[in-house]
């Protein structure tokens, strides 16, 4: 096997020598990076699991999408007897509460039934998407005077969290818990 642009030969074995370090014998490889402590200790049941890390880190945030689904459904219809109001915003509540139940479904089979490299990487993809969209619901929700006002500021805040959420694990993508380095 001739080895690619990311891979290193030792003793006729190739590596892809891409991520952070491999030991071979008494050599290391590094990828030049510093390695941050505080992180290395949150992240060391990644190392032994990575596949399951992935996994409970979905858990968590499909929980956050199905709460996130049923805030969106009440904010929007909230929204709907208001009759100032808008009906922008309301879409955009029951379009956002729909696109987070449709990808915590699609975002589950995709992990556990079709985890090929294809599949993973548009999922990713689909996660900074929806990852901007909270944002921009947070940015729309948070000052919002109409509708119950405290409706709006538990729906924004939710909208943020799962920014944080779903931009972290993007961020600890293929690094930190091995969103690559156990499927496919």
């Amino acid at each position: 096997m001739a080895p690619v642009e990311d891979d290193t030969t030792y003793a006729d074995e190739t590596v892809d020598d891409t991520y952070a370090s491999t030991n071979y014998g008494n050599s290391t490889v590094t990828s030049g990076k510093k390695e941050n402590p505080i992180l290395k200790k949150c992240f060391v049941s990644c190392e032994s699991d990575a596949l399951g890390s992935v996994h409970r880190a979905w858990a968590v945030t499909v929980l956050f999408m199905v709460l996130f689904f049923i805030v969106a459904i009440i904010e929007a219809n909230q929204i709907s007897d208001d009759e100032e109001v808008s009906n922008a915003l309301c879409i955009a509540s029951y379009w956002s509460a729909f696109l987070h139940l449709t990808f915590a479904i699609l975002g589950t089979f995709v992990l556990k039934r079709f985890s090929t490299a294809f599949a993973v990487g548009c999922f990713l993809g689909a996660t900074v998407v929806i990852s901007q969209q909270n944002l921009f619901m947070f940015a729309a929700f948070i000052k919002y005077q109409h509708g119950s006002v405290f409706g709006n500021v538990i729906f924004a805040d939710l909208a943020f969290a799962l920014f944080g959420l779903l931009t972290g694990e993007t961020e600890r993508g293929g690094v930190s818990c091995g969103w690559t380095a156990g499927i496919g």
